[in-house]
C-alpha cells in the first residue's frame, strides 16, 4: 500500500487494460477491512474465517456487502472437521481444536443427524447460501472428490435445519 509499491503497480497494470480487476487474500480480519476500506480492491478471499463453527468475518462481509466488494470463502469446511466429522478429525483450521469447537461441532453434527443432512453438505451450502459470498473455494485432494462436493453443494437441506443450527454454533464463535 506504500507510495511506489505494490498495490500502485497493480493499480498502473489495471489502468493499462493488463490486468481487471484487483484483490486482496489474508488471514487477520482487521487486516481485510482495512484494505477494503481503501477502495481500492474489488475482491476479497477470507480463509477459513466463516463457517459453521467460526464466523469472526461477519464484519468484513457486511463492509464488503457495503462497498460492493466481492467475498471469496475459502474452507468452509474448517480444515476437515466440517467434512470428515469431529468423531473422526480433531483438528479445526488445521490444528488441535479446542474442546468448546469440538463440542459445538458434535452439537451440528446432531442437528445435520436429526435432518439426514451430511455435516459437510451443512458446512459448504452454509457458505454458498449467504447473499455475502460471492464464491465458495473448496480444496480437493482427489479427482473423484470433485463429484462428492457437487452432491453436497446440491443435497436439499431443509429450512428448519439453517434455524436449528445457527444456536448451536453461535456459542463458540471465535473472534
Amino acid at each position: 500500500m506504500a507510495p511506489n509499491g505494490a498495490v500502485e503497480a497493480m493499480r498502473q497494470l489495471q489502468g493499462d487494460g493488463l490486468i481487471g480487476h484487483l484483490g486482496v487474500a489474508g488471514g487477520p480480519i482487521d487486516l481485510l477491512r482495512r484494505y477494503v476500506a481503501t477502495g481500492v480492491f474489488e475482491a476479497v478471499i477470507t480463509h477459513n474465517r466463516f463457517t459453521l463453527l467460526d464466523r469472526p468475518a461477519e464484519p468484513l462481509l457486511d463492509d464488503c456487502a457495503a462497498a460492493g466488494v466481492a467475498v471469496v470463502n475459502g474452507a468452509p469446511f474448517g480444515g476437515g472437521m466440517l467434512a470428515k466429522g469431529p468423531d473422526v478429525t480433531d483438528r479445526y483450521f488445521y490444528r488441535p481444536a479446542p474442546p468448546e469447537i469440538i463440542e459445538a461441532a458434535k452439537r451440528i453434527q446432531k442437528v445435520c443427524s436429526q435432518h439426514e443432512v451430511p455435516l459437510a453438505a451443512a458446512a459448504l451450502q452454509f457458505s454458498m447460501r449467504d447473499p455475502r459470498v460471492t464464491s465458495t473455494i473448496v480444496g480437493i485432494t482427489k479427482p473423484d472428490r470433485v463429484d462428492q462436493t457437487i452432491q453436497l453443494a446440491e443435497y436439499p437441506i431443509p429450512e428448519l435445519l439453517w434455524h436449528q443450527l445457527s444456536p448451536a454454533a453461535k456459542a463458540v464463535w471465535l473472534s
